[in-house]
């Protein structure tokens, strides 16, 4: 692993001889920068100086699995309280910090496309500017409201150009197959 140009917003990292954008990603609406985050789903982090990958979590029948991260934070990090406080079993690092966990395409996502400047689909830009600059109420349900849809029906698949941001309802996996 070589890293070149550290300094910029966007850093570019040479793994396995491909040179991959990262960012610092952006978690919960905050950034965090003890992690990097490719637009392929890749995550490295500067703590430990290696990629991670991640928890596996079930995905229907098993077979299939999204990739979790825990992110640890000073207490406070985020201002509404939330995520558990780390008492051990963990890493060292980990103790009497705040943690909270994220999906990695929700990571991917949220990095390289934040809802603030991508409007979900079905969503014209004038309408999502109107939205964002005078119905801030608005902005917040939707933001809360959409989730994140794997194009191709693969969890593992976290890539950037297979992820959209979606109802609920049209995520739902019956009316996925049924093509509804």
């Amino acid at each position: 692993m070589n890293l070149f140009d550290m300094n910029s917003d966007n850093i570019t990292m040479n793994i396995d001889g491909k040179d991959i954008e990262m960012k610092h990603p952006i978690c919960f609406g905050k950034t965090h920068n003890m992690w990097l985050v490719s637009r392929c789903g890749k995550v490295w982090s500067k703590y430990f100086k290696k990629r991670i990958y991640g928890r596996k979590v079930p995905y229907g029948s098993g077979k299939k699995h999204y990739r979790q991260f825990c992110i640890s934070t000073e207490i406070g990090f985020w201002e509404d309280g939330s995520g558990h406080l780390s008492r051990g079993g963990g890493p060292d690092h980990w103790v009497g910090r705040h943690a909270r966990e994220i999906m990695l395409h929700k990571m991917v996502m949220d990095t390289w496309l934040p809802l603030y400047d991508n409007p979900p689909e079905d969503i014209s830009w004038e309408e999502w500017e109107i939205v964002r600059r005078d119905l801030p109420n608005v902005y917040n349900l939707i933001s809360k409201s959409v989730v994140i849809d794997h194009i191709d029906d693969d969890p593992t698949n976290n890539h950037l150009d297979n992820l959209r941001r979606v109802t609920a309802w049209d995520n739902q996996p019956t009316r996925k197959s049924k093509g509804i």
